[in-house]
């Protein structure tokens, strides 16, 4: 799973509806986070509960150091930090590491990423951040992530059978700069991140749709 939003479970239910795909928490051991704004990682609360204290097992979080840092002291650990019993009075402190077990990306070398290979590079936003590519079994997909916009990025993701690029305001890269892109590049697009405003009749590049299924 690439990130981890909120309502994790009812996006999950809702997209398994639209695309008759069983999509569920018990199939996903191996997240990827990509940076800590919430609508990449508020689900971790729920889905480190579901797994520890239902499935009793540890997912995996591949993730940069910088996100690895900060993850617990400044987003999990308010809430997951304790153990209490049945009583409710606490018994014992809870580490990230009760939860998941870390894994940290190395920017510039492919990494084996339970059956794929994941090669990584920071993005420019608000926070450390990073795209990817994912390679398997002959094909690859590019991910942007966050980022203003960045030639040099797109490069790096322009070899990829499907990119998935985001689009939105702010720090974040405007459609007008991507739809300037080569056809050879924009017609493996599918646009992601976008605006709640953002026409989707009227754009140039494919908009990926929730539940969709895309074939490479």
């Amino acid at each position: 799973m690439v990130d981890c939003p909120e309502p994790l479970r009812k996006m999950m239910y809702e997209a398994s509806q639209t695309s008759g795909y069983r999509l569920d928490l018990h199939d996903i051991n191996h997240v990827i986070i990509t940076h800590l704004h919430g609508d990449h990682c508020n689900g971790l609360e729920g889905f480190g509960y579901f797994k520890k204290y239902i499935q009793k097992i540890k997912p995996v979080i591949y993730t940069i150091r910088e996100v690895a840092d900060n993850l617990w002291e400044h987003k999990l650990k308010g809430a997951m930090g304790q153990f209490v019993d049945d009583t409710f009075q606490v018994r014992h402190p809870l580490k990230l590491e009760d939860y998941f077990d870390i894994r940290v990306l190395e920017e510039g070398k492919a990494t084996a990423l339970h059956n794929v290979q994941i090669t990584i590079r920071r993005t420019k936003h608000y926070l450390p951040c990073f795209g990817f590519k994912i390679a398997y079994k002959g094909k690859s997909i590019g991910y942007s992530a966050d980022t203003s916009f960045d030639r040099e990025h797109i490069e790096f993701l322009s070899d990829a059978d499907l990119l998935l690029h985001e689009t939105n305001y702010g720090g974040h890269t405007p459609y007008e700069d991507l739809v300037a892109l080569p056809r050879s590049i924009t017609r493996k697009m599918k646009l992601v991140h976008i605006s709640d405003d953002f026409s989707i009749d009227q754009s140039k590049i494919s908009v990926a749709r929730q539940g969709d299924l895309y074939t490479i």
